[in-house]
């Protein structure tokens, strides 16, 4: 059995393989059982006669029915926003007003506490609350969306990033011809359905029918039980964040010999450091590592390099971030001329067609240049030799574990506190990786008993738990630099020397 995602619809469905297809943190099941309960879920939605364009959340946590939902709206034109089951109700509430959805599809055995028109429930069961008239379509013409990811945004609502059928088919067709990718592959997926690295587990998955073992937080939580199911069902691929490995890194039991069948680390999300690819290569001698490169905006990742041993040697201080992609371009743009230092830009089939109802941040990150759209990272670099390489950022985002966040989305919601009279959030680097948040604030005279703690609570209750500063610095002022702004680096100058 095989998704065929450029006719968007199952081939070989006489046969079905009697291996574990998608082993979930609740169940395991089989090619069939997949297959059958794909059809079991179209037939539910199709019933509902939910518009095409209408955009349907799915609530969860590593549930082997998510990645199932994801393909059927997708095989049926219906955009998905992936909604994980740890995410505050706020945050949820934010995503649910902005796109005007009014289904959901609840993977999961936890109840979502936002409120939806019609809910399909993990058993397939239907909660119905609102008629199909007041479902609004959102239609993309001959493209449709395939999924909507939310990502931080700097005015503290988040980013709707719009991936369309023929963006996410571009991405499908280059990454099924990666080396080392075939039907005998079993992918550890770790990185959440809302962090578009979980694409890669998917999609080599229904495209070529390998194996998928679905990590919930209390697994990834408790260390070992992550390494037992990697070894319980003998885990060739480990797609993650350099972040991620270093975790299990530390474990001296992590190596080839108690894990035989690891065979290929792909890392995204974040800058790869060299120490990083050197631990792995001790540990798992004979295994690939892949170093991947793009934004959410450009479908996953455009940039591919096998980093070899001739790799490492040619760049011992800092990798390349590979080579772009067929059927795309990548550009340095306002380059300097000197260093050849500038933006990266890119330009193809596979950017985003923009943000969701936002057309003032759509207009500024993609813009059009001698007949090209292309779209501004904010990540800047420089090329040599048709090889890229990445310096850091241009603006006020960050990259923690992989996830993208805007600083001033922090800041934002830590200024509606009402003790909080100012509030300004720094990251604390280590070359160009981003190791945590420190945020500065100003108290009213009320003060707390414990700020810390108090504030994590109080974000929890509005952000996701990877944004949550990990310290809270109060200040009576905060240095302003000369064009009057507060001076972050004077602040994170003063946290570093201990003044």
């Amino acid at each position: 059995m095989r998704y065929d995602f450029q006719k968007n619809g199952f081939t070989e469905t006489e046969k079905f393989s009697e291996k574990p297809f998608i082993i979930g943190s609740d169940r395991t099941l089989t090619e069939e059982e997949v297959y059958g309960l794909h059809l079991q879920l179209i037939e539910k939605i199709r019933a509902l006669e939910i518009p095409k364009g209408h955009p349907v959340c799915i609530y969860g946590e590593k549930e082997a029915l998510f990645p199932v939902a994801m393909l059927t709206l997708i095989s049926l034109d219906i955009p998905y926003i992936p909604i994980d089951a740890i995410m505050p109700a706020g945050r949820i509430e934010k995503i649910r007003e902005q796109t005007g959805s009014k289904v959901l599809i609840n993977c999961s055995a936890k109840t979502c506490e936002v409120p939806f028109g019609i809910r399909i429930l993990n058993d397939l069961e239907i909660v119905r609350e609102q008629t199909v008239s007041e479902f609004t379509s959102l239609t993309n013409g001959l493209d449709p969306v395939r999924y909507i990811l939310f990502t931080s945004g700097s005015t503290g609502t988040p980013k709707g990033v719009q991936i369309t059928r023929s963006a996410l088919n571009s991405f499908v067709e280059w990454y099924l011809s990666w080396p080392l990718i075939t039907a005998d592959s079993v992918f550890m997926n770790q990185a959440p359905f809302s962090f578009d690295v979980s694409l890669c587990d998917f999609i080599a998955a229904f495209g070529k029918g390998s194996t998928m073992i679905l990590n919930d937080y209390a697994i990834l939580k408790s260390g070992l039980g992550f390494l037992e199911r990697l070894k319980q069902y003998h885990a060739t691929t480990l797609v993650c964040t350099p972040s991620f490995v270093l975790i299990y890194l530390s474990v001296p039991e992590f190596n080839a010999g108690h894990y035989p069948a690891i065979n290929q680390f792909i890392f995204m999300g974040e800058e790869l450091p060299v120490a990083t690819v050197k631990k792995v290569r001790q540990r798992f001698p004979t295994a690939k590592v892949v170093n991947a490169f793009g934004p959410t905006e450009a479908t996953v990742v455009t940039t591919y390099i096998d980093v070899t041993d001739a790799v490492l040697a040619e760049y011992p201080k800092a990798l390349p971030i590979g080579y772009c992609r067929p059927n795309a371009e990548m550009l340095i743009l306002n380059k300097d001329e000197e260093s050849g230092i500038g933006e990266i830009g890119l330009v193809g089939q596979n950017l985003s067609i923009g943000y969701f109802r936002d057309e003032e941040k759509t207009q500024k990150a993609f813009i059009f240049e001698n007949g090209r759209r292309i779209y501004k990272t904010g990540d800047v670099g420089y090329t040599k030799n048709n090889l890229f390489f990445y310096l850091g950022r241009n603006d006020n985002q960050v990259k923690l574990n992989g996830y993208r966040i805007e600083l001033e989305e922090i800041s934002n919601v830590l200024l509606t506190h009402p003790h909080i009279k100012n509030a300004t959030v720094v990251p604390l680097t280590s070359g160009h990786v981003t190791k945590k948040i420190i945020s500065f604030v100003i108290v009213d005279s009320a003060g707390f008993r414990n700020i810390n703690e108090e504030l994590k609570r109080f974000l929890l209750n509005y952000l996701p738990s990877y944004m949550i500063p990990s310290e809270f610095i109060v200040k009576e002022e905060f240095p302003l630099n000369s064009n009057y702004k507060t001076d972050k680096k004077a602040l994170l100058d003063h946290y570093l020397t201990g003044i």
